[in-house]
């Protein structure tokens, strides 16, 4: 089964879009192939992108579309066991802190590793700068990475690393 961004692709294409709704506006019973190929070479690599990306296929001496084709694309490519602190971001922003200990302590693991850096010392400004990048409150989700031991800080609150794991 071919995977679901070569199936989009293969209707991006506004000729190629354009052949396949004549596809499917016949119906159960298909079109004829000649009619579909009288567009020349142009029309008959169309087709073929089509039937490549299992859209369509020749059944009886007609093109007909291939039912369920979406559907089983994507249920053969879906991620496996996605992570559900994946399902707490959207567009890279956090998008709500979760209740349960080991939700939280993934966002903070997740933010500790894509914002910072192990060996590098930061500032509070900067800190607070790159977690304004994905959660609105920065003092509050520095405070968590602390207290929470994915980052270190100076007891003055001039410095701040990445825990060593």
């Amino acid at each position: 089964m071919p995977h679901p961004a070569q199936i989009v692709s293969s209707l991006a294409d506004p000729d190629r879009l354009a052949l396949y709704a004549r596809v499917v506006a016949a119906g159960a019973g298909g079109a004829a192939p000649e009619d579909l190929r009288a567009g020349g070479s142009g029309a008959a690599r169309h087709l073929r992108r089509l039937a490549d990306a299992g859209l369509v296929r020749e059944e009886g001496g007609r093109v007909v579309c291939v039912p369920g084709v979406f559907a089983a694309a994507l249920e053969e490519h879906a991620p496996a066991g996605r992570d559900p602190v994946d399902a707490l971001f959207h567009r890279g922003r956090l998008t709500a802190l979760p209740v349960r200990r080991e939700l939280r302590r993934g966002v903070f693991a997740r933010i500790a590793e894509r914002l910072f850096a192990p060996g590098v010392v930061y500032t509070e400004k900067q800190v607070n700068t790159a977690i304004r990048t994905c959660f609105d409150d920065p003092s509050s989700m520095r405070r968590y990475l602390v207290e929470e031991g994915y980052l270190t800080r100076e007891a003055d609150g001039s410095a701040y690393r990445v825990t060593a794991v």
